[in-house]
Parts: C-alpha cells; structure tokens; sequence
C-alpha cells in the first residue's frame, strides 16, 4: 500500500488558493493533525476537532492576532481573551442582534434599494441608446462589495458622499492582514486614513453624543472608564473590514452557487424565502473566511501528536465545513441538505437536534458579533435583485468565480445579463 504524503508548498500556491478543498481532504483524511514545519502551523481539519478547539480557551489563546491584525487595525477585542474580551464584548455585541437589530432593517432596505435602482437604470440607460438587447450588470462592483459598506456607514454615522473612499480602504486594509508586505503597508496606509478621517468624529461625539455607533462606543465604559479614542477607531476598522468582507463574499457566492444551480434556483425564484437556506448553506460550502489561528498556551494533545506551547494552531473552517463525517456529499451544494441546521447561527455550533452547523462566522467567545446584520443584508438583498432583474443569468462569455479567501485571487467577478423588469 503506497504511503500518503503531503507537500505543504502547495499552500503557496494559485491552484490552492482557487480550490483548497481537495487538498483539506487529504489532511482530514490522512493528517487530521498535521505539522507544516514550512509554514509553523499546525493544521487541524476535521469538523469535531476544529469545534472543540474553537471553543478551548484553556489551551488556545487569540493573542496571535497581535501579530497580524493589530497591526493594520490596532488593538481590537479580537486580540484579547477571557474577561478582558467579555467586557469589550458585551459594549458592542447587543448592537447586533435581538431588537436593536430592528432599526437596521430600514437601513438595509433603503441602501439595498439605492443599488438596484442604479443597477436597472443603468441597464434602461443601456437598453434604450442600443447598447445592449439585455441588462448587464458586474454584480460584485455594482452590489455585494458595496451594500455592507453602505450599512456601515450610515452605523457609524459617516456621510454617504464618500462611499468611494470607504469602498477602496476596506479590501486594501483586509489584503494587508494576510498579502504580501506591499499590501500589508498599503493595508496600514488605508487603515491610518480611515482613522484620521474619524478622529473629528470621535471628538465631537465624545462631548456631544447622537444615536450612531461612533456616538455610541464614545460613551460606553469598561470597568467604570470610557473606552479610550483609539480603540473606538480600532473598533469601527474591525466593522467596516470584518462586515464589509464577509457579506460581500457571502452575497457574490450565493449568486454564483444560484447560477451553478438551476434546479435549485428554480424553486428559489418560487420561494424568495428560500434565500435564508441559500444564505446558510453558501456559509458552509464557500464560507468567506477560511481559517482562524491560535497561539497554543497549553500542550494540546489529538491523535497520538502534541501541539507545544508557543506553536500556533490553524483552525481550517474550510476544512470543516466539508467534512464527510458530518456532511454527505459536502462538495455539493444543496439549499435541501437534511444533515446541516438551516436556523439561525448557533454559538454552540450544534442545533440541538444534532444537525451541525456551519462554521463560517466562527464558534465559541469569538463567534462574529455580525452574524445577523450579514444575514439580514444577504438576504434582503438577494431578494430585491431577483425582483429588479428578470430571468438573471451569467452573461455569455462572462466570469462568474466563487471567493474564496486568500492573498493570491484575482478580482472577483460575477458578470450577469438580466431581462428589464
């Protein structure tokens, strides 16, 4: 019987970065601990595994993170563990579920509805001078990478005049976590304009307070003292970078997946509604963010193998998410799927009916605190396109590539024709 091997090389290349999940397979299957002694990671990649590490705050600990994210965004509470990430926590997390969450439905919907009235007036536009016999739109410039950035903006209180420029900042400064040093810099470059842009702000609302998070975060207090300026400038980066990225990949996905399957797509032009399940199982098969990392503080004993203190464990997220052990034909994508929980995310990771969860927003203290707005925004969006645009379809000849995180893909791209509604 010939051996199996693994060259972890292959994590530095195009090919990987286009399609990880065969390559995670081989790891699941033969490695479900594997030491990349190139790379100094430790990969784990089995779904049970990479939710019980996500959830160990014992043996993990997420001050790896100064080492990247900090340093293009500052100190977040991404950085910090236990009670000091708890408390920071709790200051902004119940902005984003529950009843507050109510006020950002209008908010989405009118942002949701500015887009696609540019997008069918561009195509009338077109239709009429005799360009085209059909609608045309890139639905990755013209919608999925600009409708979370639009929410966030009106959060946090800034004018909507300068989209443009929050539009270029956010993917520059998400590059600089994990792309090559000149991104990095360019990353760093970005985020220190972005907080230089706020730093009025921050001022102005510390002493005179309105209803918008910035206002919000000004005035809230950890352990009897208000966070500091910096932080809050940190905090907002985090949301324009971390929500901006997951729900522009998560909306850009879902079409591609729609247009990959017709049959599927059929019932969902039936059942708008559908678009919750659509949401869900993109967030399994092509989640936008593929992994976590952690500083190991304890020995991690799995599979005859120690992880020592001081390595950095690598949570494969796309690893997980298609996982044969929990998942049947986790390769294919299916709104229809009776083995994965379609409901809202879980912290847990587990519905308590047995079915799992996708592990797309994370598990345990550091589950996103976005999880909802990124739903909400999906889904509210996906159906007003599908109202505005009839019959949508790639258009002949045009690009339509799943996102897939990672420093070497090319601009996505989703090129749509679409009947006049």
């Amino acid at each position: 019987m010939t051996a199996v091997s693994f060259d972890p090389a292959v994590f530095d290349t195009p090919e990987y970065w286009r399609d990880p999940y065969p390559h995670l397979k081989v790891l699941r299957d033969h490695f479900p601990l594997y030491h990349d002694e190139m790379h100094g990671l430790w990969y784990i990649t089995r779904y049970d595994d990479v939710c019980n590490a996500f959830k160990d705050n014992v043996h993990y600990s997420s001050k790896n993170l100064e080492r990247s994210m900090a340093l293009v965004f500052g100190t977040t509470m991404m950085q910090f563990d236990g009670e000091e990430h708890t408390k920071r926590r709790n200051i902004v997390a119940p902005e984003f579920s529950g009843r507050r969450m109510e006020p950002l439905i209008p908010i989405i919907e009118k942002n949701t509805q500015d887009l696609v009235d540019r997008i069918t007036a561009s195509a009338a536009e077109r239709l009429a001078q005799g360009f085209a016999d059909d609608g045309e739109v890139e639905l990755i410039d013209a919608f999925s990478s600009r409708l979370p950035v639009m929410v966030i903006i009106d959060m946090l209180g800034l004018p909507q005049e300068d989209h443009d420029l929050f539009h270029e900042w956010y993917p520059a400064m998400m590059a600089g976590l994990t792309g090559t040093p000149e991104q990095r810099t360019y990353g760093i470059e970005c985020n220190q304009q972005f907080h230089a842009y706020i730093d009025r702000l921050v001022d102005e609302r510390s002493v005179n307070p309105g209803e918008d998070l910035i206002s919000k975060l000004c005035i809230a207090e950890v352990d009897g003292a208000r966070m500091s300026k910096e932080d809050i400038k940190a905090f907002s980066s985090l949301l324009l970078v971390a929500g901006g990225e997951t729900t522009d990949k998560a909306i850009g996905n879902m079409w591609v997946h729609m247009m990959e399957n017709p049959g599927q797509f059929a019932e969902v032009k039936r059942d708008p509604d559908l678009f919750d399940r659509v949401f869900t199982e993109t967030m399994r098969i092509t989640p936008p963010a593929g992994s976590q990392s952690r500083d190991v503080v304890q020995p991690v004993e799995l599979y005859g193998q120690t992880i020592p203190v001081g390595a950095e464990a690598h949570f494969s997220i796309f690893g997980a998410n298609h996982d044969e052990r929990v998942f049947d034909h986790p390769d294919e994508f299916d709104i229809f799927r009776d083995d994965l929980y379609f409901g809202r995310e879980l912290r847990s990771g587990y519905f308590e009916g047995g079915q799992a969860g996708h592990l797309g927003f994370g598990l345990g203290k550091h589950f996103c605190v976005g999880y909802q707005l990124a739903r909400s925004e999906a889904v509210i969006g996906s159906k007003a396109l599908l109202q505005a645009m009839g019959n949508p379809r790639v258009k002949p000849g045009g690009a339509a590539h799943i996102q897939v995180a990672g420093p070497m893909n090319e601009q996505p791209k989703l090129e749509l024709e679409f009947d006049a509604v």
